[in-house]
């Protein structure tokens, strides 16, 4: 019942432009009814006086009367026009017509008939009749017509019926001429039924474009709802990405593609005060503006996506990632910047690094305390000596040199381990990788020793500077000689090897390497995979933290460089460690 309502109402919101258009055609069909009955008192009226044309002038006068009387009855479309159906008023807009048709074939029978020129205001009417009703009855309306006029000459020619000609305006042979009756009679005709073609085909194109044109507009205006719909939409997706992006804790930035900032959300605003604050002339937050034109002006070109990059103002670390926006068609709109500021994580970070020295530096405790001893033997030896023969002067100087060498063994022992040991912020120079692997070897070559581990060392003399951090790269060497060291429990050989490569395939640069060889167990397939993860180890009769490998391997990251791994279960392990070239 409620689908059958909706098409109910559906269709009268359709019939509604046609009823009341309708129902204006039907007043201007009224207001031309008006002007012809008083055509008609005005016409009979000045005929009589001006010749006494008319013979029988009192049926005009009533027929024009009876006009009078059913012209008002089309006043109610006006009163109420939602109430009347459109196949009501097309039928009363149709008996009108057929009045209208009879009151002319009555007012032409007593003025004149075929005589009387105002014979073709019958076309009027059917263009009318074209105009507001239906293809099909508007030729019936013709054909009824013709018939009125057809019968009434016809009567009228073969005396049926009395001819009530016009004084005094045409000459009498015209009638009964039968060319002449035929002859307007055929005019007439061709005329009514082409006149009403024209009216129709045009009639019913202007209704199909009419149609076309509401239909249009119907169109039109569901798209324009769809348009504010959607405008809707977007405005509060819009507004909810807004304030997403406003509570973030990550500064956000937008850079269009014509280098002007158009976004810059609080956490972005609060970096730019602190910036201010810190009053530092040389650095910009997000990046300097040299970085910032110039990735921009990569991505413009159609470089990478995405590219990061770390900076640091004052006490604060950033990580800035940096994100090319494209359309659907790749066309560069602009760069969007994130600044999250990671300056717990490195102190995290720098915690975790020196949490495992510092176990490093417990397993190394055998080694300190063997090269700290073997110089205290050789000085209390000394002492004794010259506590026996404290006359000797000779012999008190030659000890007094022994023991200063054993001094100074001691002091380089325990400043290297205290070196080793403090905690360092990340520091880049110039440094050469065979000193940073013979620093390290120099702090487990006892502890080696000791488990019958042979060191060997194959070193490519002239090799290229790096640019990193001596400590944390001596940290990655001793992560990784300890591993070795661990894997081979029963003695074996451990071997440093380093080189240079003319251009890395995974760096995409020269590079030099570190290679750390040992002959111990191997690594399975089944943990080869998870080396790096932190504290993932499998040394857990060892007591190890698992955090070697994963510091190691940020270490390096860090350096812009790699750690490859080549094991087989068995047949000893090679760590591989890669870093650019200065």
């Amino acid at each position: 019942m409620e689908q059958t309502q909706l098409f109910q109402e559906k269709a009268v919101d359709d019939e509604l432009p046609l009823k009341l258009e309708l129902i204006k055609q039907i007043g201007w069909l009224v207001r031309l009814r008006w002007i012809a009955i008083g055509g008609v008192f005005f016409t009979v009226t000045v005929a009589n006086l001006a010749g006494d044309m008319i013979t029988r002038p009192i049926p005009l006068y009533i027929i024009a009367a009876l006009m009078v009387l059913y012209n008002f009855e089309p006043r109610m479309y006006r009163k109420a026009p939602e109430q009347q159906r459109l196949k009501s008023i097309k039928r009363q807009a149709c008996i009108h017509i057929i009045l209208d048709l009879l009151s002319l074939t009555a007012l032409i029978h007593f003025s004149g008939g075929v005589e009387n020129p105002f014979i073709f205001y019958f076309i009027f009417h059917l263009i009318i009749a074209s105009i507001i009703l239906s293809k099909r009855v508007s030729y019936v309306l013709a054909t009824l017509n013709t018939l009125l006029l057809s019968s009434l000459i016809l009567l009228e020619y073969f005396e049926i019926i009395p001819h009530y000609p016009l004084n005094n305006f045409l000459p009498e042979e015209f009638w009964p001429d039968p060319i002449y009756v035929f002859g307007v009679l055929f005019v007439f005709t061709s005329t009514l039924f082409f006149s009403v073609y024209l009216a129709t085909t045009i009639t019913q194109t202007a209704r199909e474009r009419e149609a076309e044109t509401r239909e249009l507009k119907e169109h039109l205006e569901e798209k324009v709802d769809e348009l504010v719909d959607t405008r809707k939409e977007v405005v509060h997706e819009r507004n909810k990405l807004q304030s997403i992006i406003e509570c973030m804790q990550e500064g956000v930035v937008f850079v269009d593609s014509t280098n002007q900032t158009t976004l810059f959300n609080k956490a972005a605003q609060q970096i730019q005060k602190e910036h201010s604050d810190l009053d530092i002339n040389n650095e910009l937050p997000f990046g300097s503006t040299e970085i910032l034109t110039q990735i921009s002006q990569e991505f413009a070109e159609g470089g990478e996506a995405i590219e990061r990059k770390d900076q640091q103002i004052g006490e604060k670390h950033l990580e800035n990632t940096y994100a090319a926006v494209r359309d659907d068609n790749e066309n560069y709109l602009g760069t969007v910047l994130v600044a999250r500021d990671v300056t717990d994580r490195k102190r995290m970070e720098q915690q975790l690094i020196f949490s495992e020295k510092m176990a490093a530096i417990g397993e190394l405790a055998a080694g300190v305390a063997h090269e700290i001893n073997n110089p205290l033997d050789g000085l209390l030896n000394c002492i004794l000596r010259i506590q026996r023969n404290p006359n000797n002067v000779a012999q008190t100087q030659e000890y007094l040199e022994l023991m200063e060498e054993a001094i100074r063994r001691i002091e380089a022992t325990i400043g290297k381990l205290l070196d080793f040991s403090r905690p360092h912020e990340l520091s880049l120079s110039a440094i050469n990788l065979n000193d940073v692997v013979n620093e390290t070897i120099g702090l487990i070559e006892y502890g080696a020793s000791e488990k019958g581990i042979q060191i060997e060392k194959d070193f490519q003399n002239q090799i290229s500077h790096i640019h990193g951090d001596k400590h944390l790269l001596e940290q990655v060497i001793l992560n990784l000689s300890l591993n070795a060291i661990t894997a081979m429990p029963d003695g074996g050989k451990l071997h440093y090897g380093t080189g240079e490569l003319i251009l890395d395939p995974l760096l995409a640069q020269p590079s030099v390497y570190v290679k750390v060889i040992d002959t111990g167990i191997g690594i399975s397939e089944s943990v080869k995979d998870r080396i790096f993860d932190p504290f993932y180890t499998t040394q857990i009769t060892q007591k190890g933290t698992g955090l070697g490998l994963s510091v190691s391997d940020r270490i390096v990251r860090q350096h812009q460089g790699i750690i490859e791994v080549e094991s087989e279960e068995g047949n000893g392990s090679t760590f591989t460690v890669k870093l650019p070239i200065a």
